[in-house]
């Protein structure tokens, strides 16, 4: 009788994940399903999404689909006809491209979503796999030892360390986990707010997302729990850094942007009861993520502007790779380096595509004239010109 074949040692049984959004829980939810036992921490008392409406495409539904949560977030998500570019001050119908073509192209849908509802979700999901969550987790400190690690967070008055193989920075473009492993590049400006706005939807309304180019400004629209409200993200040029975040926009400002625009924009903004505003930052491509058991995921190791809608793709596409890093290599740190060296060169072409994108959808004159052109030509293979995103 043959001897039995050893079990292949895995790299981690344990991880701690700091930050409970989107990234961070996909990640512990990927986590638990290769096998390993996971802590998220977060420093929040409540989980809830900054924002409104995200767009999801095929390369970060498939991985919804591998981690079991696709189906459920079809009840709460929508699934958009078409992608229509308008010219914002007219109204005119630039390009349009039509999901259906795409989604049997890619092999998985293209749908928007409330953020809140997507974190609830996957929430849910990790919770259900046996994940353990702590919330009001403040970090404090990372303490490696020896061949663990320990994040340190206060809850309350009470210190509390989670200690673990791995430790999972998700924790967002000023990450105090990124903060830990020496890097001091600090998010950039883009000389962008974003306002944000929900508004019953209209059911006249066709059921797509609709992207406005102008000069300095664009705005994007698309339904959002299961088609009941629309989403609003109206972006503008700021010269002076803005840090806000999440905070009461000022809609005087956001109509004054808009004033000369087409009469359905103006329309649409004038529906919101209010606004919420962002200053939009990135970071410039970090040269490691990793230092031993330590790794970032996620806006914390490539926070990107919204000028692809990847910002949460990517983060989806991080969890489920350091997963499979983490069940087929043997040791912890060369599977933290595998992760890294897997997603480094992708999220770093994104971002830079991100930032020339907002360049791009805010051009005057002349230059207007010519990307219309461009956009028009491209007809309804708009999507296809990111057949390298979106076949993952």
């Amino acid at each position: 009788m043959p001897a039995p074949i050893p079990l292949r040692p895995r790299a981690a049984r344990s991880a701690v994940v700091v930050g409970g959004g989107i990234g961070g829980l996909a990640a512990a939810l990927a986590l638990r399903k290769a096998g390993l036992a996971v802590q998220v921490v977060e420093q929040a008392k409540k989980l809830k999404e900054a924002g409104a409406g995200l767009q999801l495409s095929a390369n970060a539904t498939r991985v919804l689909r591998d981690l079991g949560v696709l189906e459920r977030l079809k009840e709460v998500a929508v699934a958009p006809n078409a992608l229509e570019v308008r010219d914002g001050r007219t109204g005119a119908r630039i390009t349009r491209a039509d999901y259906a073509p795409a989604t049997t192209r890619f092999g998985a849908p293209f749908l928007v979503v409330h953020r809140a509802d997507l974190q609830a979700l996957l929430a849910e999901a990790a919770q259900e796999a046996g994940c353990a969550l702590a919330l009001g987790a403040e970090l404090q400190a990372v303490e490696p030892t020896g061949r663990s690690v320990r994040a340190v967070v206060r809850q309350g008055e009470q210190l509390a360390a989670h200690g673990a193989d791995v430790l999972i920075g998700a924790d967002g473009v000023r990450s105090a986990v990124r903060a830990h492993l020496g890097q001091t590049r600090g998010p950039v400006f883009s000389q962008r707010l974003a306002y944000r706005a929900t508004i019953p939807v209209d059911q006249a309304a066709p059921n797509e997302v609709n992207l406005y180019l102008g000069p300095n400004a664009h705005l994007v629209t698309y339904p959002i729990r299961s088609g009941e409200a629309l989403n609003i993200v109206a972006i503008v040029k700021e010269d002076r850094p803005v840090t806000r975040w999440a905070e009461p926009g000022d809609g005087a400002s956001v109509h004054a942007a808009f004033a000369r625009w087409a009469p359905q924009v103006r329309e649409l903004l004038a529906r919101a009861p209010h606004f919420l505003c962002w200053g939009l930052y990135d970071i410039d491509p970090l040269p490691r993520w990793s230092r031993g058991r330590v790794t970032l995921l996620g806006d914390a190791a490539h926070a990107m502007l919204p000028f692809l809608a990847q910002g949460a793709a990517q983060a989806i596409e991080d969890a489920a790779v350091l997963a499979e890093k983490l069940r087929t290599h043997t040791e912890a740190e060369e599977a933290l380096k595998a992760y890294e060296a897997a997603r480094q060169a992708r999220t770093a072409r994104i971002q830079r595509q991100a930032r020339l994108n907002g360049v791009v959808y805010h051009l005057s004159g002349a230059a207007r004239l010519g990307r219309d052109l461009v956009l028009r030509r491209s007809g309804s293979d708009l999507l296809g010109r990111y057949d390298w995103i979106y076949s993952g």
